[in-house]
């Protein structure tokens, strides 16, 4: 048999075999699952059955969505555009990047989470100065209050991102200065 189509048959076997662990709880299926996919076996550990319906899905899908990743509709199910927002997710905060919810990434999800960064849409003005603080802006005390120093720090970071310099804290800044929140540029 030649090599490569040995390979690939292997890698079909592989997949069979995750997919078949993923739909079955059994201890050598959890197994075997950790030993060829590792984020998918910890996924399976947070979250049990995903195929359909879950809460704690449906509970990530909002924290993205509010944080500032598109990902359709919230409807509790990991599916690729919850996959692709999981993936941007990873990379803008230097978590493997996977598209599977792993040990690193949902406990990265449940920092900000209950942080209570965001209010109905609104994010609380102490987490803005502290992230403007962490990402090497100015924003004076961290006192919950909107100054100019606060104003100007706001402004220098829009400017610094080439994002429009308007001084508001609205989506596409927030979406920026947001990654700062939980982590100090070096």
């Amino acid at each position: 048999m030649n090599d490569n189509v040995g390979m690939g048959m292997n890698r079909v076997i592989i997949k069979f075999l995750i997919l078949l662990c993923f739909s079955f709880s059994c201890e050598g299926c959890d197994i075997l699952l950790k030993i060829v996919h590792k984020e998918m076996a910890q996924e399976k550990k947070i979250f049990g059955n995903i195929t359909e319906y879950n809460p704690k899905v449906k509970e990530v899908q909002v924290v993205l969505r509010e944080i500032g990743y598109s990902l359709g509709s919230v409807d509790g199910k990991l599916g690729s555009n919850t996959r692709r927002a999981l993936e941007a997710f990873q990379r803008d905060y230097g978590l493997n990047v996977s598209g599977y919810i792993d040990k690193k990434t949902w406990e990265e999800l449940n920092l900000i989470n209950s942080a209570n960064v965001i209010y109905l849409s609104k994010v609380d003005m102490k987490q803005i100065q502290l992230a403007l603080k962490n990402a090497g802006f100015d924003p004076g005390a961290i006192d919950g209050k909107k100054g100019a120093k606060t104003d100007k720090a706001v402004s220098s970071f829009q400017s610094a991102h080439g994002l429009k310099v308007d001084g508001v804290v609205g989506e596409k800044t927030w979406n920026q200065l947001g990654k700062y929140l939980f982590r100090k540029v070096e």
